[in-house]
């Protein structure tokens, strides 16, 4: 099944409304749970997190480090799923991400990667449809592309 860009940025921000950001608790619960879900089930990638490669769940939960990044994972895929419909903003956002993150030297494919750590995150809080998974795998695809571009045109890793 084929989906416009209009239908994917609808289900991917309708994904969200339960993951919203914010200073509340259940809003910093919300980031700070996605990366208790990727401490847990990819523990080969705590790595990218100097100081805390041996963090559990139970350490990330107690952590104001991954209270603060769990906010901003939350507002970087609330953006991607906002201005999905305006490919030249996402475009620029993207390069943006990958400009920030290259003093991490991560392995490029973890680009694709990251869409099914947050969409199995979304998915193990009950608050993913099937059509939504989707759509975010759709939108990762679009996403990993342009990383993979800007990385080849920046005389990066990339993947071919």
């Amino acid at each position: 099944m084929s989906m416009s860009r209009q239908e994917i940025q609808d289900l991917c921000v309708k994904s969200l409304e339960e993951k919203m950001v914010g200073t509340e608790a259940k809003n910093v619960d919300n980031g700070n749970g996605f990366y208790q879900y990727f401490f847990t089930n990819f523990p080969d990638l705590r790595v990218y997190f100097k100081g805390a490669e041996k963090y559990t769940a139970e350490d990330v939960k107690k952590s104001e480090r991954f209270d603060k990044q769990g906010q901003r994972i939350l507002l970087a895929c609330h953006l991607i799923a906002n201005v999905y419909t305006n490919e030249e903003v996402f475009k620029a956002y993207v390069r943006e991400t990958v400009n920030r993150h290259r003093i991490y030297k991560m392995d490029p494919a973890l680009w694709m990667a990251f869409f099914t750590v947050f969409t199995g995150y979304l998915g193990s809080t009950g608050s993913l449809t099937d059509q939504q998974k989707a759509a975010w795998m759709a939108l990762g695809k679009e996403f990993n592309a342009e990383c993979q571009e800007h990385l080849k045109n920046s005389n990066l890793p990339y993947v071919h």
